[in-house]
């Protein structure tokens, strides 16, 4: 018969004698001892130890990932993910078979320890993986040490089951060893939280964020900027922001203005930052990252909602320019529009950019206020006097002589070439910046690291020091000749975007990118830029023509840019006639067929026509071919090249060209028939240009 005193109890450590009488009756009875507690402890402690040395891969492979992979996404192939992560598993098995039959066969007291110095050693090596012996890879180095930690380990685990089994007593026992087996859990737990915490910092680490050196509160707005976009914000503002950053200029901080209620989104998110936002520049290199929180906007207005706020500031003696980004179909001045007329009337409340400019003009003017400087800075060719028109026709219609007097000799509109690659912003780039950088940013600006701007000397109330930015990667220039810049870029870079984009939409393509990596396209665009548009191009002074060709393909090609064909594809009726149409006209002149340019107008008319090429519909954005209800002409079912071409306002005379025409009808027959991609096959393959 048993005693109900005597207890059923394994036995303490072997050889210990140092448990007291009262810890042993403690222990009897089931109570939870001081010597138990500590067991627990320790055996936790070590338990949880081991399970991190495990798990802590979940954490290091994302940062092995920018380190050794930056040229795929960051990311460590799923191949040798899956090795590094379960190598150490593998060496888990072996030690926890390997130590097991040892203890049982030397006894735990020769054993013990023995993998405690394993685990040491590997976690030692596989810190030092980096210093791999050359023809071993860091990767294969860490994978060796990594099994070797894991067997280790799994000789650490039975090894710390035995030692809470042992200072357990019978009722105890269980919970005790569940204690201790459930450090597991609280492992995975505390890594994933880790592996948020310091992944994130050291994604935002390793992309450096410059920041406003300079008091904002100390900018005044010597620039107001009507229509706030994406490119403004990469562009003029950025120029703007370095001025201040690194050249100390104080009088330049910009005001923007809201014009349109399109503009209302923005216009929310900029007021609630004051103003700031962040500017990614992406190179074609993952490396290649720059990251700047602008500070040069100092203050942003919606106009609809406060138009006598954005006349005072229009109106106010700080402001020396007046810029504008209003796209291409801005400019399409029609007296008769209801908005146009609404301003024509109301001086205290304009609705639009013309009305804005000359009623702040004649406030200034009857206040005896020195004029601004009307700066246009979107793609269009002679951009000043294309504004200029704009505000004089606007003037004339006010019947006021004393301010169109005012206006033609007081104002000035240089003209200027812009440039800088910028597409819409999206949510991925939110996304990207609130985890590279740590920054919450809803309108934020992903860019290109080029950029240039050419402008006309010709300003009525001073400038920026814009001569300190002449230098890369400025490559800001004051001329008193802008027009063959312009010519250079129009024709090539944005001739090009034209000429590829409804081409690369009906392929099938999403993205620019995508569009000039197919070799088909980029052999198009090379013959486009080469046989056509360069013969034809005027001199530009100090610079390599066949240089600055490479260098767009290379933009073009940024994987990081996400520029979409849809946002390139719109406002194609107000682009053609710039871009495009001056090169076919002095082709023709010369008596030759641009091939390549009748291409570009037949897939734009192949596109006009409403569904791609898996009977999905496109959706038109273009004002100017609204209106014409080009879109009507395209969609009949053997669409005519000579009426599209008839359209003047987009074509001009080039219908009276019967080869050119039965060129571009040719290629919409093609493209109906064949589809894009043999069309452009075949139309590169043949001759490149013909002579009539």
């Amino acid at each position: 018969m048993v005693n109900d005193e005597i207890p059923t109890l394994t036995g303490p450590l072997e050889g210990s004698t140092t448990e007291n009488n009262s810890e042993q009756h403690d222990r009897s009875r089931g109570k939870i001892t001081g010597q138990q507690i500590r067991t627990v402890i320790v055996s936790s402690t070590g338990f949880f130890m081991d399970a991190y040395d495990i798990f802590v891969i979940n954490l290091a492979v994302p940062m092995l990932g920018y380190v050794y992979y930056m040229d795929q996404n960051n990311t460590v192939p799923s191949n040798i993910q899956g090795i590094i992560k379960g190598i150490t598993n593998v060496g888990n098995l072996i030690g926890q078979l390997v130590f097991g039959y040892l203890s049982d066969s030397k006894g735990r007291k020769s054993v013990y320890g023995i993998e405690l110095l394993i685990i040491i050693m590997a976690t030692v090596c596989s810190a030092m993986a980096g210093s791999a012996a050359t023809g071993v890879g860091t990767l294969g180095f860490l994978g060796f040490w990594r099994l070797v930690l894991g067997i280790g380990i799994g000789g650490d685990y039975p090894m710390s089951a035995t030692v809470s089994s042992e200072w357990s007593s019978a009722g105890r026992r269980g919970q005790m060893l569940a204690l201790t087996f459930s450090m597991q859990g609280w492992v995975m737990a505390a890594d994933n939280a880790l592996a948020r915490l310091i992944v994130d910092k050291f994604k935002c680490d390793s992309v450096h964020t410059h920041l406003p050196t300079y008091n904002r509160s100390q900018l005044k707005h010597g620039i107001v900027h009507l229509s706030v976009g994406n490119f403004h914000r990469s562009h003029l503002a950025y120029y703007m922001d370095v001025l201040a950053n690194e050249h100390d200029q104080t009088e330049w901080g910009i005001i923007g203005v809201g014009v349109r209620s399109v503009d209302k989104p923005i216009s929310t998110v900029l007021q609630a930052q004051d103003g700031m936002y962040t500017l990614i520049s992406k190179g074609c290199n993952e490396t290649d990252v720059d990251v700047r929180i602008i500070g040069s906007l100092i203050r942003y207005i919606f106009a609809p909602d406060a138009p006598e706020g954005a006349l005072a500031v229009l109106m106010h003696p700080h402001t020396k320019i007046v810029s504008m980004t209003i796209t291409v179909s801005g400019y399409d001045l029609d007296l008769k529009n209801v908005d146009i007329q609404h301003d024509l009337h109301h001086p205290q409340a304009p609705r639009t950019v013309f009305g804005f400019i000359v009623h702040a003009l004649d406030g200034r003017r009857r206040a005896n206020t020195a004029p601004f400087t009307v700066l246009s800075c979107d793609n269009v060719q002679q951009n000043g006097e294309v504004i200029k028109r704009c505000i004089l026709k606007f003037a004339k219609a006010l019947n006021n002589i004393e301010l169109l007097d005012y206006i033609q000799t007081k104002v000035t509109f240089p003209n200027s070439m812009v440039d800088r690659i910028t597409p819409a912003t999206s949510d991925t780039d939110r996304q990207y910046v609130h985890l590279h950088c740590g920054i919450a940013d809803g309108w934020p600006v992903v860019t290109e690291p080029f950029m240039q701007w050419v402008i006309e000397d010709s300003f009525c109330n001073g400038h920026p020091p814009l001569e300190l930015l002449s230098n890369a990667p400025y490559n800001v220039l004051l001329t008193e000749h802008v027009e063959a810049y312009e010519c250079m870029k129009m024709r090539l870079l944005n001739a090009s975007h034209t000429a590829m984009c409804y081409l690369g939409y009906l392929m099938g393509y999403t993205y620019i990118h995508e569009t000039i990596l197919d070799k088909h396209i980029q052999s198009y665009i090379e013959h486009l830029m080469n046989d056509e548009v360069t013969p034809v191009l005027p001199a530009v002074p100090n610079v390599d023509l066949d240089a600055y060709k490479r260098t767009l393909i290379q933009r073009f090609s940024n994987p990081h840019m996400k520029d979409t064909l849809s946002r390139v594809c719109m406002d194609g009726a107000s682009k053609f006639p710039k871009y495009l149409v001056p090169t076919i006209v002095e082709q023709l002149k010369r008596g030759v067929i641009p091939y390549m340019c009748a291409l570009a107008i037949g897939s734009w008319i192949r596109y006009l026509g409403g569904k791609d090429e898996s009977n999905r519909p496109i959706i038109l954005s273009d004002v100017l071919a609204t209106e014409l209800k080009l879109h009507e002409l395209a969609s009949e079912t053997r669409p005519s090249a000579i009426e599209m071409l008839s359209v003047r306002q987009v074509f001009g005379d080039l219908a009276n060209d019967q080869r050119f025409a039965e060129t571009v009808q040719n290629a919409v027959k093609l493209l109906y028939e064949e589809g894009s991609k043999a069309t452009l096959e075949k139309w590169i393959s043949g001759p490149r240009s013909s002579h009539k």
